[in-house]
C-alpha cells in the first residue's frame, strides 16, 4: 500500500516541535513499519493544496496529522476518490481517533496504519460541510474560540486552555434561540448548547469520555440542553468530566437522520463543527451520509477498548 503523509504544522501535538524534525521522525516510523511513504507539512491553504495533490497521485490511501477538524475537511474532499483516510492524532481531542481504537502513542499508530486495514464509515454533513464527530450551537463554540486564543496567546496546554475556557465562557453566555424541525414541523426552542452527532454517544453510567459505539449505525444523534442557570450548566460539565451525563433531567437525546435549525434573530450563526469554528447561514440542514468514507484503522484485534 503506498501512502501519502500530511501533517498540519498548526497541529496541538506538533507545537513547540521542530516541523523538520517531526517529519523526519514520522517519515522513519513509517519505513520501519515497511510502508511505502512519503510525509510532507503544511499549513492553511497548503494543506488543501497538498491534500488535492495526493488525491490525484497514484497513492492508494492519504494519513493526515492533525486534528479532529484537519481530518474532516480531508474526508471532505476524500469521498468518492477511493483513497482511504488514515489519521495520526496530533490534534487537541482526536475524537475520531479515539472512537477507531487508534492509539495516541504516534509510533504505534503508524505500525496499525501501515498494515492496511480498511473500513467504511458514516459521515454528517451541514449544508453540505463534511463532519465526522459533531457540529455545536451555544456555548460550545465560544469556548472552543477562548481555548485558541488563551493558547496562542500563554502557550498554555491545552487542558489547562480548556479549563480556562470553560470559566471564562460560563462568565458571559447567553441562550440560542433557534428553531428546530425533526421531520415533524418546526419548534421554538432556547437552549445554552444544541448538539449534532455523527451516530450516537455511548449511553453507559460510568462513561468519561464522549464516544461512540458504532460509526456505521446511519443516524445523527441529537442533544438538546434545556438548562436555564450557570448552575445547571455546571452540573451538567461535571457529569461530562464524572460520568452519568446522559441521566440529567434537563438534557434530551433523539436520533434522526435529517433535521433542520432556522434563526429568526441571526443572519449568521456560529457553529463549532469537529473543534473548529465558523459562521454559517441559516436554515443549517444537516444530513447523514452511510458509510461514506473508507478509512484506515486497526484490525479488530488490534483495537483499543
Amino acid at each position: 500500500m503506498k501512502l501519502a503523509v500530511i501533517l498540519n504544522e498548526t497541529a496541538g501535538t506538533l507545537l513547540g516541535t521542530p516541523i523538520a524534525r517531526a517529519v523526519a521522525e514520522i517519515d522513519g516510523w513509517f519505513a520501519a513499519a515497511g510502508a511505502k511513504a512519503w510525509v510532507r507539512a503544511a499549513r492553511g491553504a497548503a494543506l488543501e493544496v497538498e491534500i488535492r495533490a495526493a488525491v490525484a497521485s497514484n497513492v492508494d490511501a492519504i494519513v493526515i496529522g492533525g486534528g479532529d477538524g484537519t481530518v474532516a475537511a480531508a474526508a471532505g474532499l476524500l469521498i468518492g476518490t477511493g483513497k482511504a483516510l488514515g489519521l495520526l492524532p496530533l490534534g487537541t481531542m482526536n475524537l475520531l481517533a479515539r472512537d477507531l481504537g487508534m492509539p495516541n502513542n504516534l509510533r504505534a499508530a503508524i505500525t496499525l496504519l501501515s498494515r492496511g486495514h480498511t473500513r467504511t464509515i458514516d459521515v454528517a454533513e451541514v449544508n453540505g460541510r463534511v463532519f465526522l464527530n459533531n457540529s455545536v450551537l451555544g456555548l460550545y463554540p465560544t469556548m472552543v474560540r477562548a481555548r485558541e486564543r488563551q493558547r496562542g496567546v500563554t502557550g498554555w496546554g491545552k487542558w489547562l486552555a480548556l479549563a480556562s475556557a470553560v470559566f471564562k465562557s460560563l462568565r458571559y453566555y447567553n441562550l440560542a434561540e433557534v428553531s428546530v424541525d425533526l421531520g415533524q414541523g418546526p419548534r421554538l426552542v432556547k437552549t445554552p448548547a444544541l448538539a449534532v452527532v455523527n451516530n450516537v454517544y455511548h449511553d453507559r453510567p460510568d462513561a468519561l469520555f464522549l464516544d461512540r459505539p458504532a460509526l456505521d449505525d446511519g443516524r445523527l444523534a441529537v442533544y438538546l440542553a434545556n438548562h436555564r442557570t450557570r448552575l445547571g450548566l455546571i452540573g451538567l460539565m461535571a457529569r461530562l468530566a464524572l460520568g452519568g451525563w446522559q441521566r440529567d433531567a434537563e438534557l434530551e437525546s433523539l436520533t434522526v437522520t435529517e433535521l433542520t435549525v432556522t434563526s429568526h434573530r441571526r443572519h449568521r450563526l456560529r457553529v463549532a463543527i469537529d473543534g473548529e469554528v465558523i459562521r454559517l447561514t441559516p436554515p443549517l440542514i444537516y444530513r447523514i451520509r452511510p458509510k461514506a468514507l473508507t478509512v484506515l484503522d486497526p484490525a479488530p484485534g488490534d483495537r483499543l477498548l
